[in-house]
């Protein structure tokens, strides 16, 4: 399933209508696009694989070590995961792009919405497939219910961590990287009030990096979704 953002990307590598000039350096960014997209994908994956060892340590300490300071950097923190702040956020920027005719920003927005939209839908089927417990629930770091649908169980990946690396990736890789404070932060904001494990965290976090990479640094493409030649511009 993490391979989603992945197969998105081929598919915009490939059955491109593209002169005759530019197919060699085309074909050479495409290659060297795939092996980066690649690379991230099994970071991501090793990432998420060892971090399983982890989850139930760094969830203990985080919950014995607790303090009204920290407390509010949660809260605060947490707040830049919520879909009800991102998205109006992203849409805003996109629609401030054609306002003040700032080309950057208006296509650092548009990235960011597609990297949201291919983000939300794999973390979704992520969660529902694989089902499992939230920490809270106080089943352990295995605890799975895959397909029941209830909240409780849909633990793996993080939505607010994929979300926030979604819409923040873009303009971190476009602005500055300082930017990455701000999903870094939700992630610890997840584990510290008790919704995720640490394993969570980061396979959210790539899924919604790698997402935002692809949109921000491969060229446009075009994708040839029939044989009749109708081509869908993404």
């Amino acid at each position: 399933m993490l391979l989603l953002v992945v197969i998105v990307f081929n598919l915009n590598c490939q059955a491109q209508v593209k002169p005759e000039k530019v197919v060699a350096d085309f074909e050479s960014d495409m290659i060297y696009y795939r092996k980066n997209v690649t690379r991230l994908s099994l970071i991501v994956g090793a990432g998420t694989v060892l971090s399983f060892a982890i989850d139930e340590p760094i969830q203990r300490y985080l919950q014995n070590n607790q303090n009204d300071f920290a407390d509010g950097i949660a809260e605060g923190a947490n707040f830049f995961g919520e879909k009800l702040l991102i998205l109006p956020a992203v849409g805003l920027s996109w629609g401030a792009g054609y306002v003040l005719k700032n080309d950057k920003l208006r296509y650092t927005s548009w990235n960011a919405i597609k990297s949201i939209a291919v983000t939300a839908l794999s973390t979704e089927m992520i969660k529902i497939s694989v089902g499992r417990a939230r920490p809270f629930v106080n089943e352990g770091s295995f605890a799975y219910s895959p397909f029941s649908n209830e909240d409780q169980f849909k633990s793996l990946p993080s939505g607010h961590v994929s979300l926030a690396f979604a819409a923040f990736t873009p303009f971190a890789e476009s602005y500055s990287r300082w930017l990455y404070v701000i999903p870094a932060s939700v992630a610890y904001a997840r584990m510290y009030k008790n919704k995720h494990w640490f394993s969570d965290v980061v396979l959210g976090g790539g899924i919604g990096f790698i997402s935002g990479w692809i949109f921000t640094h491969h060229p446009k493409s075009k994708i040839q979704v029939s044989s009749n030649g109708i081509i869908f511009y993404f």
